[in-house]
């Protein structure tokens, strides 16, 4: 009862947080086009280092995502248990009774077998196991799959998720499953940012232990051919692990980190053929869609800097300081964004904003402006601009330059000026009383 409690309680919070702060979504816009269709019928490329949607076809069409259901199964595991190896989880056939028939991938788990939720995830994530998210499920759902979908649905809402619900917890078909490429890459990106959940993705093997049913411990193997040597025409070594989904209906779907030269993707890839034409099953469609993708990006795009912490960007006059005109000013953080490899820093137009002139004492660090870089018309990012060197005021030219300025200022020379007719008024003025007093000398002498 409590662990229900404290499930409806995390999903209410959530859900008006929800409302409180909407999800600041990134651009949705593709800054470049493939010049091949690969076999998906949606699939969405973004850069994790600066946000840019690098490529993308039909990423807000909703589709069923298949197992990668099971990212978020594993997010929603990660986040509401407090000790993955201290939880453990007793198998029984309530959590296998659907998948009799459906030709459901399993971990080989059985029924009356005990294993910690860490293993679970292992067995989700690397075999795609049903049974292992159903136990899962009924674990944080207190016994309840609805409760947890609940959950899952919440969380999904949260990351900002809009075309998203699921209805179960391991991805088979529901008119009511579905999700977007858009919605899974905030899912996995999520699930990239939980500590600990690379090391169960990118995992090729692992050993579940020896249990009732099980004399000896026995292997289970990622369903992920590309990150898998064994597979040398689909091994790629820029694939870092996440999750594939495949049933008829959903076709073959795969979402992956890639990266390389310190350089990281979130890659989803939905709706790739589940037969070729022949009618033969196509298990490799979404990763060789996947290959298609990458290693053309790969080839002809990188993340180029649009400036250096070391160079100067601009400069603007500096004021009240001996020999030295004007002051330099270098970006307080690197801008980057993906380019091709044919373009240099020089295709970003850069706009500034910053004060006419500057005025001494400023100190190193301080902030005088800002510059803005564009690609194309778009936004890549802003930085504040900052004095590299401190500059002193220097006193005598502070006030030589403030004299100046007064005597040049608009103030001043109608102070001038109403002095000079002040002046020059109390000088007629003067000037009548003296013809006055002559005139008065002579009328009074005439009279003696």
């Amino acid at each position: 009862m409590k662990k229900t409690l404290k499930i409806f309680m995390a999903a209410a919070v959530i859900a008006i947080s929800c409302l409180a702060a909407p999800f600041a979504a990134f651009a949705d816009g593709a800054r470049y086009e493939l010049p091949f269709d690969p076999v998906a019928e949606s699939y969405l490329l973004i850069s994790l280092d600066t946000g840019e949607v690098v490529f993308e076809k039909n990423a807000h069409t909703q589709r069923p995502p298949a197992s990668l259901t099971k990212l978020l199964t594993t997010y929603v595991a990660m986040k509401y248990t407090d000790d993955l190896d201290a939880t453990t989880v007793t198998q029984t056939t309530r959590h296998t009774d659907e998948l009799y028939g459906m030709n459901s991938s399993t971990a080989d788990i059985r029924n009356g077998e005990t294993l910690t939720m860490r293993q679970l995830l292992y067995a989700m994530m690397l075999p795609s196991g049903n049974e292992a998210a159903n136990m899962v499920a009924d674990n944080i759902g207190n016994g309840s799959k609805s409760n947890f979908c609940m959950l899952m649905n919440t969380e999904a809402k949260r990351l900002g998720c809009t075309d998203t619900n699921f209805s179960n917890p391991h991805g088979l078909f529901s008119d009511n499953h579905y999700t977007t490429a858009w919605d899974m890459y905030r899912i996995a990106k999520a699930c990239y940012e939980t500590p600990g959940f690379m090391d169960i993705a990118t995992t090729v093997h692992y050993y579940l232990p020896a249990n009732t049913r099980h004399a000896e411990k026995y292997l289970i193997t990622s369903t992920i051919s590309m990150q898998n040597k064994g597979f040398p025409s689909l091994y790629r070594d820029y694939v870092y692990g996440m999750k594939t989904g495949s049933t008829e209906e959903a076709g073959r779907n795969f979402v992956t980190l890639c990266e390389a030269d310190g350089e990281r993707y979130i890659l989803v890839v939905m709706g790739a053929p589940y037969y070729r034409e022949d009618g033969s099953k196509w298990t490799s469609a979404a990763f060789e869609a996947t290959a298609q993708i990458m290693d053309y990006f790969f080839e002809e795009y990188s993340l180029k800097p649009a400036n250096s912490l070391e160079a100067p960007v601009t400069e603007v006059p500096l004021r009240y300081v001996k020999d030295k005109d004007n002051l330099l000013l270098y970006p307080a953080g690197e801008i980057y964004s993906v380019l091709p490899n044919s373009v240099d820093e020089s295709a970003f137009q850069k706009i500034f904003n910053v004060p006419e002139q500057v005025y001494a004492p400023i100190n190193a660090g301080d902030v005088v402006g800002t510059v803005s870089y564009y690609i194309a018309g778009d936004l890549v990012g802003t930085t504040d601009l900052i004095a590299a060197e401190s500059y002193e005021r220097d006193t005598i030219i502070f006030i030589v330059e403030k004299m100046m300025e007064i005597a040049s200022s608009l103030y001043f020379k109608v102070v001038i000026a109403v002095t000079a007719v002040v002046i020059a008024a109390f000088a007629g003025f003067r000037y009548w009383l003296g013809k006055r007093y002559e005139k008065m000398q002579k009328i009074h002498r005439g009279r003696k």
